[in-house]
């Protein structure tokens, strides 16, 4: 089984911007070292809206990404940076990226909130959009120094 682990941020202001994407691209850089990381892909989508699909070998390869820097340094400041926050964590027989429809789906069917403090109408009910701007996806590859985590 391969853990899947989804996150949606909407930056509520241009002003964030530039720190927030210094931040993820520190943790791209990051996730791609890290032993369990398997591969994903992210999007950036109208609204200052992006999006991030991640396929781990488990969901402790992941929690480790998640509670080590970069990522949890920049975790402290979404509740500041974002106005909307979700996420879905599942787990599937292969290692397969959902495509962004489905992905969208599952957010909007068994995602949960992530607390921002000035959260937008659409966070408050999860009523986001499908995305639209897939051209703008990136991949998520890891590097071949990774091992497999038991």
């Amino acid at each position: 089984m391969y853990f899947v682990s989804v996150t949606r941020l909407r930056i509520r202001s241009v002003f964030f911007l530039p720190q927030f994407l210094l931040a993820n691209e520190a943790s791209i850089k990051s996730i791609k070292k890290i032993p369990g990381f398997i591969a994903g892909k992210e999007l950036i989508d109208k609204g200052f809206t992006f999006w991030t699909v991640t396929i781990w070998e488990s969901a402790e390869a992941m929690k480790y990404f998640r509670n080590n820097d970069p990522h949890k340094t920049a975790m402290r400041n979404l509740p500041n940076w974002c106005n909307e926050a979700a996420y879905v964590h599942w787990t599937q027989e292969d290692d397969v990226i959902p495509t962004w429809p489905v992905l969208h789906q599952k957010l909007i069917e068994i995602g949960k909130l992530t607390k921002v403090k000035f959260p937008s109408g659409k966070q408050l009910t999860m009523d986001y959009a499908i995305p639209a701007w897939t051209k703008s996806e990136r991949p998520i590859k890891k590097n071949s120094t990774n091992t497999r985590v038991n």
